[in-house]
C-alpha cells in the first residue's frame, strides 16, 4: 500500500489537512473552500502534528464550494476521534445527499445512534440507493484511521468500510430492505463536514482530521519488509529468525509491516552485512523511510584521538585532496585584536598593506549612541550633511501581531500565496527548563557550535538547580566562579565561547559541586549575516560516585528470581500486576484457545518496569460462547526467565445483558441481535400482553442509578411503548428508572407492552430498540 503522501501526489483529488492556523478550511489539491460555520475549534492533529478540526455536536459545520466526492469510483480515507459511542440521533461525518425519494443521489458517511460507522450511496434521480453499516462500534478515545471504498458497481460487496487496520475490511451489514442501487453519478449538494447537507441536523460531535479524497479504489494491502542477511531473506516472528524466498506471494504473506518489533540483541544474532528489501504494489513509489535507532557517537569513538588516513594510488599525486573538518576561525583568534604589522625593506618605493575583513559598520566599534564631528577648510559649507544607511522596514513601526492579508484575482487553481519574509533575530538568553540531574561526578559538557562567524558571538553559562546564578570557569583561580549575566554587555564579556566551554578537563568539572546542572546559553546575530550563531546539540556525561570504597578480586554473582503475577479473572475482564522481586523489568503475552490474543503477533509486550499493572477486556467475539474457554499468560523477566497462569472459563457475555425467561440472550454486548422480543400481529387499537424480560449486570461491578427506555423511530404512528416493574398491576411508564444498587451477577425483571390506537399506520416490519444505561456503583 502506498503512503498517504504517494497516494495523493497520483490519484488524490482533494485533501483537507485543517492545518491553517485561523479561518476556512482549504483543498489543498482542489483548491475549493470550506466556510467554517459558529466556530469549530482547531486541536492538535491527530499524529502530534498540525491541526484537526473539533465540533460540538450542537451547531458547527464546515460547508465547501463542490461535492470533492468522485462519481462512480471512489476512496475517502479520514481520521475520525469520538469520546462517546452512543447518540438520540446519527451524527452525520460528511454528506452530499438528500433522503427525499427522487433527489437523492450523492453520498453520506455518518455514525449510527449506537456507534456504528454508517455508509450510504444515493442513486440517480430514482430513490435508490445502498446502505451498509459495521458490525461493530467504533472504538472511543482513540485516534481511528477509516477508508471507504465504493468498486463503481452495483453489486452488495460494492462498499467496503476499513478502520484501523486496512488490509482487512469490516464484517458489515446491509441494512434491512435498504439495497435497490443502480449506480450514481452527480451529487445532490455540495460537500457538508459535521451535519446533514439537507438541512440542520445530525451534528456531529467529534474530532476530524487529514481527509483524503480519491478518484479510485486505493490498494490496502502495506509495504512489505524483508532483511537480507548474507543470501539469505529473512523475517522475524516475534521469536526467531525465519527463512523465505523474495517472491510477491511470500512478502505478501510473510514480509513485516514495519522493524519496530526487532530488538537490539535479535538483530545482533546477524551477524555480517544486512539490507531492508521493501515491497510495495505501488508503481510509482516515491517516498518510504526506515528507522533504526542508534546512540550519537563522534569519529574519536571509532578512530580515536591520532587518526590516519591512508591513501594509495599510482595516478598523479598532485591531485589527492584530504580534508579535515575543523571549527572556522579568524586570523584575530591567534595574533589579538590589536595585531602590528612590522616591515623591513631596502626599496623607496611606497608600501602598502591591506587586510581582508568581513563587512562592518561604524555601530560595531563605537555602539548604539555615536556623535559624528564635521571639519573642513572649505569656507563656503555652512550645513553639515550626513547620510546615513539603515536596515529598517515599515514592519518595524507596527506593534504587536499582525496578519498579512493578499487579493488576487487569479483562480484558485492557479494562485499562488508565497510569503517571504526577512528579519533580524533578537539576541536571547535561553537556558533549560528543567535543569539535569547528577548522579554522579560530572565528567564533560559538550556544544556542537556550528556557528557561521568570523568570531565567537554566542556566550556559554553553566547553573545550579535555580536560576539565580550562573558560573563560569575561571582559568586563573581554577574554580567556577559567579559571572555577571544581568546585561547583554555583561554577557559578552564575561560568559565563556563554546571553546572555553569545551576545553574544561573531567577534573575541572568534578569540582562542580551541585547535584543538578543547568546550561545557558546567549545566541545573537547582527544584521548582515556576517554572524550567525547555530548551536546544533549540547550533551552532558557523568560517572558513578568516586573515591569511595575500593573492591579487589572481587567476583559477582547475579541472583536471578522469577517474576510473578497475581491475578484475577471475572466477566471477561483480566486484572494482574506483574513483579519481580530483582526490580528488573517485565513483559508478557496473552493466549486464548491456545492462541495468541494481545500482542496479536505473539511477541510478548515491550520490557517495563516492575511492578506493571494489567487490565484487559476479553471481547465476546473472541471467546466461545457458553462453553469452555482457556486463558493463559505468559510471563518473563530481563533475563528471560518464563513462567506462565493459566484458568479455565464458561465463555458469556459482558455488560448489561436482557434476558428472557428461559435465561436466554437477546442480544450480544455489541448490540448483536440473537434473538427478538417476538410481539406478532399487532391489531389498530389493541394494547398487547405484556413480556417479562430480565436485565442482568454481567459488567463485572455493581451499578447504579438505572435508566431502561425504548428507541421508537421506526414506529408507526400512533403506536408507543410502555414499562412496568411489575405485571400485576401493570403501571404504565414511557421509561423506567430503578434505583438502587444492582450488583455484579444479579438481575432483575421488567415488563413491558406495546399499545396502539385506532388509525394507527400498518407497518409490517416495525421494530424497535431497548436501551439501557447506568452508573458504576
Amino acid at each position: 500500500m502506498a503512503n498517504s503522501k504517494d497516494n495523493l501526489s497520483k490519484y488524490g483529488k482533494a485533501f483537507i489537512g485543517f492545518d491553517e492556523a485561523s479561518g476556512n478550511a482549504m483543498d489543498s489539491i482542489g483548491g475549493n473552500t470550506g466556510t467554517i460555520y459558529n466556530t469549530p475549534t482547531r486541536v492538535t492533529g491527530w499524529n502530534g502534528k498540525g491541526y484537526a478540526m473539533s465540533f460540538n455536536g450542537t451547531n458547527q459545520y464546515v460547508e465547501f464550494n463542490g461535492s470533492l466526492v468522485s462519481v462512480g469510483v471512489f476512496s475517502i480515507r479520514f481520521k475520525l476521534y469520538i469520546t462517546s459511542l452512543t447518540s438520540s440521533s446519527e451524527r452525520a461525518i460528511l454528506d452530499t445527499m438528500d433522503f427525499v425519494a427522487s433527489t437523492n443521489s450523492g453520498v453520506t458517511i455518518r455514525l449510527e445512534t449506537d456507534g456504528k460507522l454508517g455508509v450510504t450511496i444515493g442513486g440517480d434521480s430514482t430513490g435508490k440507493y445502498a446502505h451498509v453499516n459495521t458490525v461493530a462500534p467504533i472504538a472511543t478515545g482513540i485516534w481511528n484511521d477509516i477508508l471507504v471504498t465504493y468498486d463503481g458497481t452495483a453489486t452488495a460487496n460494492c462498499l467496503k468500510i476499513y478502520i484501523n487496520d486496512l488490509s482487512t475490511p469490516l464484517q458489515q451489514n446491509i441494512v434491512t430492505g435498504s439495497f435497490d442501487f443502480v449506480g450514481f453519478s452527480s451529487h445532490k449538494y455540495k460537500l457538508v463536514i459535521g451535519k446533514r447537507a439537507v438541512s440542520a441536523m445530525n451534528y456531529f460531535n467529534g474530532q476530524l482530521d487529514s481527509i483524503e479524497f480519491y478518484h479510485r479504489v486505493i490498494s490496502t494491502t502495506p509495504d512489505k519488509y524483508l532483511v537480507q542477511h548474507n543470501s539469505d531473506y529473512k523475517y522475524h516472528d516475534g521469536t526467531t529468525w525465519k527463512l523465505t524466498t523474495p517472491t510477491e506471494e511470500n512478502f505478501i504473506q510473510y514480509g513485516m509491516n514495519n522493524l519496530n518489533h526487532i530488538t537490539e540483541k535479535q538483530w545482533k544474532e546477524l551477524s555480517g552485512n544486512k539490507s531492508v528489501i521493501m515491497w510495495s504494489d505501488f508503481e510509482d513509489k516515491q517516498f518510504t523511510s526506515v528507522v533504526l535507532n542508534k546512540n550519537s557517537f563522534k569519529a574519536q569513538d571509532l578512530l580515536g584521538d591520532s587518526a590516519q588516513a591512508i591513501y594509495y594510488t599510482d595516478s598523479d599525486t598532485s591531485k589527492i585532496a584530504v580534508e579535515t573538518g575543523v571549527d572556522p576561525y579568524s586570523i584575530y583568534d591567534y595574533i589579538g585584536e590589536l595585531p602590528t604589522v612590522a616591515i623591513y625593506t631596502e626599496s623607496n618605493d611606497d608600501i602598502v598593506v591591506s587586510t581582508n575583513v568581513e563587512p562592518f559598520d561604524i555601530y560595531d566599534e563605537f555602539g548604539e549612541n555615536v556623535e559624528v564631528l564635521y571639519y573642513t577648510d572649505d569656507e563656503t559649507v555652512t550645513n553639515a550633511d550626513l547620510i546615513l544607511e539603515a536596515n529598517w522596514s515599515p514592519l518595524d513601526e507596527l506593534e504587536g501581531d499582525f496578519e498579512v492579508v493578499t487579493w488576487t484575482d487569479e483562480g484558485s487553481d492557479t494562485a499562488k500565496r508565497v510569503l517571504d519574509m526577512k528579519a533580524i533575530p533578537q539576541p536571547q538568553f535561553v537556558k533549560l527548563v528543567n535543569p539535569k540531574r547528577l548522579y554522579g561526578s560530572l565528567d564533560d559538557v559538550f556544544v556542537n557550535d556550528i556557528s557561521q562567524s568570523y568570531r565567537d558571538a554566542a556566550r556559554y553559562f553553566v547553573g545550579r538547580e535555580t536560576p539565580d546564578k550562573w558560573y563560569v570557569w575561571d582559568k586563573k583561580e581554577k574554580k567556577f566562579v559567579v559571572a555577571d549575566a544581568s546585561s547583554p554587555q555583561k554577557i559578552m564579556l564575561t560568559g565563556m565561547t563554546y571553546k572555553d566551554l569545551n576545553n574544561i578537563t573531567d577534573m575541572q568539572w568534578r569540582t562542580w559541586t551541585s547535584d543538578h546542572i543547568n546550561i545557558g546559553m546567549f545566541i545573537t546575530d547582527n544584521p548582515r549575516d556576517t554572524i550567525k550563531t547555530i548551536v546544533e546539540e549540547i550533551s552532558f556525561e557523568d560517572y558513578l560516585p568516586r573515591d569511595t570504597t575500593i573492591i579487589e578480586n572481587s567476583s559477582l554473582y547475579i541472583l536471578n528470581t522469577t517474576a510473578k503475577i497475581d491475578i484475577s479473572f471475572d466477566t471477561n475482564v483480566l486484572k494482574a500486576v506483574l513483579s519481580d522481586d530483582d526490580l528488573t523489568r517485565v513483559q508478557y503475552r496473552v493466549l486464548l484457545n491456545n492462541g495468541y490474543y494481545y500482542p496479536s503477533d505473539g511477541s510478548f509486550t515491550k520490557l517495563g518496569e516492575s511492578p506493571q499493572n494489567i487490565e484487559l477486556a476479553i471481547g465476546s467475539k473472541d471467546i466461545r460462547i457458553d462453553n469452555w474457554n482457556t486463558l493463559k499468560v505468559e510471563f518473563q523477566d530481563f533475563f528471560g526467565t518464563t513462567d506462565y497462569w493459566s484458568t479455565q472459563f464458561m465463555g458469556t457475555y459482558t455488560g448489561l445483558m436482557f434476558k428472557d425467561v428461559y435465561g436466554q440472550y437477546f442480544s450480544s454486548e455489541i448490540g448483536e441481535v440473537l434473538k427478538y422480543l417476538d410481539f406478532g400481529i399487532i391489531i389498530a387499537g389493541q394494547t398487547t400482553i405484556e413480556h417479562e424480560v430480565f436485565l442482568k449486570n454481567q459488567y463485572g461491578y455493581d451499578i447504579k442509578d438505572i435508566h431502561l427506555y425504548a428507541n421508537t423511530a421506526n414506529f408507526p404512528t400512533g403506536m408507543t411503548c410502555e414499562f412496568s416493574t411489575s405485571s400485576s398491576p401493570f403501571t404504565p411508564q414511557p421509561d423506567l428508572r430503578i434505583g438502587g444498587v444492582l450488583k455484579n451477577n444479579e438481575e432483575i425483571p421488567f415488563f413491558i407492552r406495546l399499545k396502539s390506537e385506532l388509525g394507527s399506520t400498518p407497518d409490517v416490519n416495525g421494530s424497535f430498540d431497548i436501551i439501557v444505561r447506568a452508573d458504576k456503583a
